[in-house]
């Protein structure tokens, strides 16, 4: 089998879009029974053409226009990959992340789309508040449509964004079907050595852990708030947040900011993995969440979630086994008084932090997921 991967990105930068294309791309050529072209780095001058636009409508506007679901751009986009195609013989498969770079694509091999959620869906989730361009929505609304219309199979991550696919997408159904993105981060950790920092994690302090980068819609305040609650009831209690950094640290010590921390090295990796192990519960505090990577990378260090009925977050985290969800506007104490019911109660945290990592053993792990991604499309 011989597939085409399609990224406007370098395929290798871990960076672009959370890290999914290039995590899909590493997995499927450590794959034996697949050959993988890469088809990416696409040339983005038309595109960084109409951000201009993009960033005059922000500042005198105040109206949301998208660049890269625009149809010139889109069409800019289709004719770089047939030109491309017109060198590489014997494909078997078209693999694609976004759907703007195939709507328009002219080709008789079969293309896939992988995804978190529909680009319709996506501003009308985490963009309802702002006022968005009306040729910015016409042009989603026909480039969603095309692609739709040209794919073989349309996979997405997560039954939230599935459901909402099918409901639009009636006529369809058949060809949209479910698969889950694996973590990023690429060392493995063997059960063993899980197991081993579980019972190592220091009990005389609650470590609590996020890999956030937005203040506002990850919900850093709540986090920070919930931090101080559990310190005031009497449980030594520390927050490390990685990603976000405040130009002035003015927070109190039992917060601390790592901020950016690079995936694209081994020395990133591991410093974020290492993080993750010594924490007792990672938060995510999402207003709006297609997927989210964090809470599988936390699970796959046998770190339990907390987290909120948000988008496609029930769908990663599931009660008792890899952590819990409580509703969004849920108050402080509901929360901190979960966590330290857990955490007091060493047996009872170390078989929740055990599940969480069986969780992504059993459902999260990229070589099962790739093995199934290969099953489907067959």
């Amino acid at each position: 089998m011989k597939i085409g991967i399609i990224s406007r990105s370098d395929l290798n930068n871990k960076l672009f879009w959370s890290g999914v294309p290039s995590n899909i791309y590493s997995s499927l050529k450590k794959n034996k029974t697949t050959k993988i072209v890469r088809i990416d780095k696409l040339n983005e001058n038309l595109r960084k053409l109409f951000a201009i636009k993009r960033e005059y409508l922000k500042v005198f506007r105040n109206i949301k226009f998208d660049e890269t679901y625009n149809t010139k751009v889109s069409k800019n986009y289709a004719s770089q990959i047939e030109k491309r195609l017109k060198n590489i013989s014997n494909i078997s498969h078209l693999l694609t992340f976004d759907s703007s770079l195939v709507s328009h694509l002219k080709t008789d091999i079969p293309i896939i789309l992988w995804t978190d959620i529909l680009y319709s869906d996506y501003y009308q989730h985490y963009f309802k508040k702002q006022k968005i361009s009306k040729s910015s929505l016409n042009d989603i609304k026909s480039i969603e449509l095309n692609a739709i219309k040209k794919c073989k199979i349309i996979f997405f991550s997560s039954k939230w964004a599935l459901n909402k696919a099918k409901r639009k997408y009636k006529k369809f159904q058949k060809k949209i079907k479910l698969l889950e993105f694996g973590p990023i981060l690429e060392e493995q950790v063997q059960e063993k050595k899980i197991k081993q920092f579980i019972i190592k994690r220091n009990h005389k302090k609650i470590k609590l852990i996020s890999l956030s980068v937005d203040w506002k819609r990850k919900g850093l305040e709540k986090q920070i708030k919930l931090t101080n609650y559990l310190n005031q009831k009497g449980f030594k209690s520390e927050l490390t947040i990685i990603g976000y950094k405040p130009k002035y640290n003015k927070i109190k010590s039992n917060i601390k900011f790592l901020g950016f921390i690079d995936k694209n090295n081994k020395f990133g990796e591991r410093k974020i993995s290492s993080e993750l192990l010594k924490s007792h519960f990672h938060l995510l505090f999402s207003k709006a969440e297609a997927y989210g990577l964090a809470l599988i990378e936390a699970s796959s260090r046998g770190v339990p979630n907390i987290s909120f009925y948000v988008g496609g977050i029930p769908h990663l985290v599931r009660n008792s086994k890899n952590g819990r969800l409580f509703k969004k506007n849920e108050k402080i104490n509901k929360i901190g008084d979960y966590i330290i019911s857990v955490f007091k109660n060493k047996s009872k945290y170390r078989k929740l932090a055990i599940s969480s990592y069986f969780e992504y053993k059993k459902r999260f792990n990229n070589q099962k997921i790739i093995s199934d991604f290969i099953q489907l499309i067959k």
